[in-house]
């Protein structure tokens, strides 16, 4: 079977024969669970069920589910190329019952399927199960072609399956393997293709074991095993799921003149190229970009990973891309067809960050290399800690990828070293945090145990003024600032994040004595906390903080100013998000956001700039949709609902079981826990200020609504009216008047600039007797060749003319009229040394500059081999006084005395 084929009779079989649920894959970013850093497995979007199988909208269910173990506690990346099964993405196919059915029947259709429907000889498997668990292996010797010699009883480390180290459901688990019948391999001989797990026991918080009244079922099955086993290959690379973009890659290395085999078991290289490929793309459709930190670093890594492998083969420019139509190929059965739908902005992504880790390899390589050479390091073949380290810190250049090329050479890295130097700078930069932020509190995780999570009352306008709310804790800043941090219940001040500034105030305490609010913050998740200063200096202190204990009462205040206009440019964000969408196409992906009471930034995926023309459109429709006077629908949903609804939501951000949907009719849907106006008139007029790049494949637009907007217009109104009246520009039948004189006046500097560049060419070229000239001895260490008497030639240029282009072109024409003397080029205090490379092989005229300055007074410069530039300073000479004269006057001193 192919792998589509072995898509389809999953399903099939699940759905069709044992009336089993079909869910989508979830997202590669688990939303749901804030323990992950990827979805790891097809039960990660049903853990919630397991844990309360009532609540589950379905009894049974089948999944084909995306996956990805490259980061965090699963980590495959280091693996991929050099094993052959593992991989970073891969697809798990799995079946689950919330207590529909049990052990017998999850045994019965996993032999059924494979051996019936997948046809798998049943003299080839052979099954584990928990050695207590009597019942799972009765139930596996019933099955026919199951003797129990081929049922193995394991202990707990191999069949008994938990959720993690705490408390939660967990249960024994039968595994069933394939013999690849290849004794070289040893113990991986057998290969397991699936697993079941029975979750029958709660694990308390003590460890101890108790018995679940409604039994749970949880299998997972590697697609890419799977499709190994059933088209007889021993190696999962060489299965049909990669097939075409082997094909592709041999393709697109042929074309760039490197020779390529057919063999893709040569060098883990092509392995680590396609794998990754698949890896990257997928993550970037589920909206991760990438960056230094979490899954943006983790998408880094693998993107850098497969580029040192193509320059292992020989590549020497981006060719990623190139292979994304062989990707798609693979999955020609349509089961994702955002991979096809998004495929530009995934390729503009691939390929920038292609261009920058090109230059980031050469300069690591660069850097690496002499390391490799240097004779004192040459017997213990360590790169030393501090070189790994500058070029992780310095040129973002992978740790991982340093042991690589160290390993390729016979060499290792002090990787405990290197991890001392990254902790000494993160606990540096704590320090340096802590001593500037008084946003540490000492006691969050205290507050956190004590189950403190205040309400958030501020999406209800009435609460905004004049609230009463109770102190749940208190904590001095303990910065010298007298500052204190509070946790009040409920809490009217927005400050829960999404892109969203928090908002600011003040409180007043039962004695009268008011404070503002200066940030509002989540020390912890659900934990909410404001920071107050003092208003009065001689305010007293410690009467006020008798008011701010626990159970205290104050009176809440928002800057409902502030918060209008928040509001206004967060609403104005939902609908430049469904203009771009509308305009650049449905790929376009949210890659980060900031809403401030005066301008909103916006960050999206998109590979190109846009154009003037797309600018007026996105603000057109959003100005005329903001006139429709459109009122929002805020309702909270489960979250599978909400997606199925077609809310958009920023898979980079985390999201509970329920979310709160934030909908204007017919205009924009989104997952949004921010504030927003009543009616989208607020937002009017909208002006974009802004467009432009900020990373690979990432664009940033800025805007201002509302009051900001038109505050700006005003001003952009007065400033044209200033300069209409300075140029005397008036409006004309012909069209406006301002516009028409700044046209003229650019076509008259573009002329006048125009004959200027002719001018300075002549002068370049026009010729020029030096002011001196003779030879100079210039010692051994700046002359290796030991050439006597060097020609040196002294020109005096005219110091008006303000462009440094032009003196090195001027430079650059004397060299090549007179290529057998050094030219010394000088105006005011400057100084510019050029010397031909062919003539003066061993010489460097940076170097030549550098003695040269020190002889006549001092200075400071440098420069290249050919061509070097600096300043003399007016200081006292070797030989005892300057006298007054000038730099030139010194320099001609010099050559003649020589």
């Amino acid at each position: 079977m192919t792998t589509p084929e072995l898509r389809k009779e999953f399903t099939e079989f699940f759905v069709k024969e044992h009336g089993h649920t079909s869910v989508k894959s979830s997202s590669l970013i688990p939303h749901n669970d804030k323990s992950l850093m990827f979805t790891n497995a097809g039960m990660v979007q049903f853990k919630e069920y397991f844990r309360n199988p009532a609540v589950a909208p379905f009894k049974q269910a089948t999944s084909i589910q995306k996956c990805m173990r490259a980061g965090g506690k699963h980590n495959d990346l280091d693996n991929v190329g050099y094993t052959p099964r593992h991989h970073t993405f891969f697809e798990m196919l799995g079946n689950f019952s919330f207590g529909e059915y049990s052990k017998s029947k999850a045994i019965q259709m996993a032999w059924r399927f494979l051996t019936e429907v997948v046809k798998l000889p049943k003299d080839r498997l052979r099954v584990t199960v928990l050695a207590s668990d009597q019942e799972s292996y009765e139930l596996w010797r019933d099955q026919e072609g199951v003797p129990e010699d081929r049922i193995i009883r394991s202990g707990a480390k191999d069949n008994f399956w938990t959720m993690g180290e705490g408390a939660g459901p967990c249960g024994p688990c039968t595994e069933i393997f394939w013999d690849t019948l290849n004794d070289d391999l040893g113990e991986d001989r057998w290969l397991e293709i699936w697993n079941l797990v029975f979750m029958q026991h709660y694990r308390n918080d003590q460890g101890e074991l108790e018995n679940l009244p409604i039994v749970c079922v949880d299998t997972g099955m590697g697609l890419e095993r799977l499709a190994a086993v059933v088209q007889s290959k021993e190696n999962n690379f060489e299965t049909d799921v990669f097939a075409p973009m082997f094909e592709g890659l041999h393709t697109v290395m042929t074309e760039a003149g490197i020779e390529s085999s057919q063999d893709i078991n040569a060098t883990p290289h092509k392995k680590i190229i396609v794998d990754h490929l698949r890896a990257m793309s997928f993550l970037i459709a589920d909206g991760v970009i990438p960056s230094n930190v979490g899954r943006g670093y983790v998408l880094r890594r693998i993107i850098r990973r497969a580029l040192r492998s193509g320059n292992q083969l020989g590549f020497t420019k981006p060719f990623m891309t190139e292979l994304y139509p062989y990707l798609l190929e693979s999955f020609s059965d349509g089961s994702y067809p955002d991979m096809v739908a998004r495929q530009e902005p995934i390729k503009d992504v691939i390929r920038q960050e292609e261009e920058i880790f090109m230059s980031t390899l050469s300069k690591g390589l660069a850097l690496l290399e002499p390391v490799f050479k240097q004779k004192d390091l040459s017997g213990a073949k360590q790169v030393p800690a501090d070189i790994a380290f500058k070029l992780y810190d310095t040129f973002g250049f992978p740790l991982d990828l340093t042991v690589l090329i160290a390993e390729e050479r016979g060499w290792t890295v002090d990787l405990a070293a290197v991890e001392a130097l990254k902790q000494k700078q993160r606990e540096q930069g704590r320090a340096s945090w802590k001593a500037g932020s008084s946003l540490v509190i000492a006691k969050a995780q205290e507050w956190k145990e004590q189950g403190i999570f205040p309400t958030f009352s501020g999406y209800h306008r009435d609460m905004l003024t004049g609230q009463s709310s109770t102190v749940l804790a208190a904590q001095s800043t303990d910065d010298g600032t007298g500052d204190m941090i509070l946790s009040i219940e409920p809490c009217p001040f927005y400050g829960l994040g999404g892109g969203q500034s928090p908002d600011t105030g003040s409180i007043t305490l039962a004695n009268g004595s008011e404070w503002r609010v200066v940030d509002v913050f989540s020390p912890y998740e659900r934990g909410l906390a404001i920071r107050v200063q003092a208003v009065a200096e001689e305010t007293a202190l410690e009467e006020d903080l008798l008011c701010m204990h626990k159970g205290f009462k104050l009176t809440t205040f928002v800057d409902a100013k502030r918060r209008e206009g928040v509001a206004a440019h967060h609403s104005a964000t939902h609908l430049l998000n469904a203009a771009l969408r509308k305009t650049l196409g449905k790929a376009i992906m949210q890659a980060g956001s900031l809403v401030e009471p005066e301008r909103l930034r916006f960050d999206f995926t998109h590979g190109k700039p846009i154009d003037q023309n797309q600018i007026r459109e996105i603000e057109d429709w959003i100005n005329s949709t903001a006139l429709q006077s459109v009122q929002p629908v805020i309702k909270e949903y489960p979250l599978q609902k909400a997606i199925d609804m077609g809310s958009i939501a920023v898979f980079s951000e985390k999201y509970g079981e329920v979310v709160r949907v934030v909908d204007f009719p017919k205009v924009s849907m989104e997952l949004c826990g921010g504030t927003h106006v009543e009616d989208l008139s607020k937002i009017y007029p909208f002006k974009i200020l802004s467009e432009g790049s900020v990373a690979a494949g990432t664009r940033r637009i800025e805007a201002a609504v509302g009051k900001a907007a038109s505050q700006f217009l005003i001003e952009q109104d007065r400033m044209v009216s200033r300069l209409n009246q300075d140029l005397k520009s008036y409006a004309t039948s012909a069209g406006n008047g301002l516009d028409l004189k700044v046209n003229k006046m650019k076509d008259h500097v573009s002329d006048i600039s125009r004959q200027y560049t002719r001018l300075l060419e002549k002068l370049v070229k026009t010729p020029a007797t030096p002011v001196s000239q003779g030879t100079i001895d210039l010692g051994a260490s700046l002359n290796p060749a030991g050439m006597s008497g060097i020609p040196v030639k002294v020109h005096q240029l005219d110091s008006d003319i303000q462009d440094q282009e032009f003196y090195s072109k001027k430079a650059n024409w004397l060299k090549e009229q007179d290529p057998e003397a050094m030219h010394v080029l000088v105006w005011d205090e400057n100084v510019l040394v050029t010397l031909d490379q062919k003539q003066f092989p061993k010489m460097h005229a940076g170097k030549v500059l550098k003695a040269l300055l020190e002889q006549v007074g001092g200075g400071k410069g440098g420069g290249q081999p050919q061509l070097a530039r600096g300043k003399i300073i007016a200081t006292t000479t070797a030989s005892g006084g300057d006298g007054g004269r000038s730099p030139v006057e010194r320099l001609v001193s010099l050559i003649q005395s020589s």
